[in-house]
């Protein structure tokens, strides 16, 4: 008798794809028992739970958080350099 781990897929939408291996690294710190593997723009989790639709969904916000910490990294890093007075900017 085969014993096959759970394990879900999804895809992922193109205008996200540049993000999900940063996305995939820090879901894997978070959830060390679950195996990604990405195909295109599929990705699979196998592992103990990779088949309830929270670890999707936790996948999911590892990416749009991912994407959304890298678009605001230029203003944060601004805003850091005003307040410190350590500018880089040229005139």
């Amino acid at each position: 008798m085969e014993n096959s781990l759970p394990s879900s897929e999804f895809v992922i939408e193109e205008q996200f794809q540049q993000w999900l291996s940063d996305a995939s690294l820090r879901f894997q710190y978070l959830h060390p028992h679950i195996e990604i593997s990405t195909e295109g723009n599929s990705v699979r989790l196998t592992g103990t739970g990779a088949d309830d639709p929270g670890i999707k969904r936790e996948f999911q916000f590892c990416l749009y958080r991912q994407k959304i910490f890298e678009q605001t990294l230029p203003l944060r890093t601004m805003l850091i350099e005003g307040v410190t007075g350590v500018a880089r900017r040229t005139s």
